[in-house]
């Protein structure tokens, strides 16, 4: 049994926040075969209309399947009303904003590459990526409207910039021209690309820089036992004068901990170096020298002592946890403060 997490890695998390960026080394393949529709149209609005076509006099008809062959009888005599432009069908909307349909599917293939969707792979690619997808255009409609809300923009001499910088790193202009057509984009989707990048990591920042980079750290002991039976008897013993430690070396089942007299360390709140949340919040609790009660978590029953407090600085990866909770909070106030409508 295990307390305690291994030190991690620091790492911030931001794929939450920007698109797919556009530096990736270059692919020079060749153009990926164009995929079937990815979802249909949820109106008949994009139902294919027949083609009339108009034979010579005195030319046979030939019937083909997709065709509707019309023999006009006289020349029209009236200019037909211009028919009316349908409107867009939508994947998703956030507020007022849409997301159409073709937005979304092409998005779809950009992510699942040369998978075929049609084949029961990609079928179940579609399905798995689908949610997620669609969940990051709503994302990125939401940074761009809280980043319009502020007064926070991106200039065009920024994505220049950007672009130029992605060009020199693909190897040259050729090499970069070969991965957007393999990637399915245009120089106007490499630029809106660009521009969700550079204003997603701008509203990252904003966020980031209210974050502190210290914060209160206890340090604490625990004994791990499987059954509250067998911890009240321990804590029989600590309450008539029995050593913590000791007590810990002969009787947690913690692994981790138990040959170092039942050692937690120094430890933050909310990043997630203690593994069980209950085992936190109990030792925030107490002020040193004081022991909790029998605290039950998922994998037995503890006893915490906290033998020391203090307001530290937060470790890198510490501050990484800090930082990536903070950037999710902001996200979900953000969709909660939305009106969100899905259509797939």
């Amino acid at each position: 049994m295990h307390a305690r997490i291994q030190p991690r890695a620091a790492r911030i998390r931001v794929a939450l926040l920007i698109c797919a960026a556009l530096l990736p080394a270059c692919n020079a393949g060749t153009l990926p075969a164009p995929q079937a529709t990815l979802l249909a149209p949820l109106t008949g609005t994009q139902a294919a209309t027949p083609i009339p076509v108009t034979l010579a006099p005195g030319s046979t008809p030939q019937p083909a399947s997709n065709v509707t062959l019309t023999v006009p009888t006289a020349a029209p005599t009236e200019t037909p009303a211009p028919t009316e432009t349908p409107a867009p069908v939508l994947a998703a909307r956030v507020n007022n904003a849409e997301i159409t349909l073709e937005m979304f599917n092409a998005e779809m293939m950009r992510v699942m590459g040369n998978v075929d969707s049609a084949s029961e792979e990609g079928r179940k690619r579609t399905a798995e990526l689908k949610d997620a997808v669609l969940d990051g255009l709503i994302q990125k409609a939401l940074i761009a409207q809280e980043a319009a809300r502020l007064g926070v923009t991106i200039s065009e001499q920024q994505i220049d910039d950007e672009l130029a910088f992605a060009q020199e790193r693909s190897g040259g202009a050729d090499k970069y021209a070969a991965w957007l057509a393999a990637n399915r984009l245009t120089d106007e989707d490499a630029r809106d690309m660009v521009r969700n990048e550079l204003l997603g990591a701008a509203m990252r920042d904003r966020v980031l820089a209210a974050t502190p980079r210290e914060a209160e750290h206890v340090r604490a002991f625990h004994i791990l036992l499987a059954t509250e039976a067998e911890a009240q008897q321990v804590m029989a013993r600590l309450d008539a004068g029995a050593k913590l430690g000791p007590l810990a070396r002969a009787s947690s089942i913690d692994d981790s901990t138990r040959a170092d007299d039942g050692d937690l360390g120094w430890f933050a709140r909310g990043t997630g170096a203690i593994l069980w949340p209950e085992v936190e919040a109990a030792a925030f609790a107490l002020q040193p020298g004081e022991t909790s009660g029998i605290v039950q978590s998922p994998v037995g029953f503890h006893i915490i002592r906290v033998t020391e407090r203090e307001v530290r600085p937060l470790s890198e990866a510490d501050l990484a946890e800090v930082q990536q909770a903070a950037l999710e909070k902001w996200l979900m106030q953000l969709q909660s403060q939305a009106k969100i409508e899905k259509f797939v």
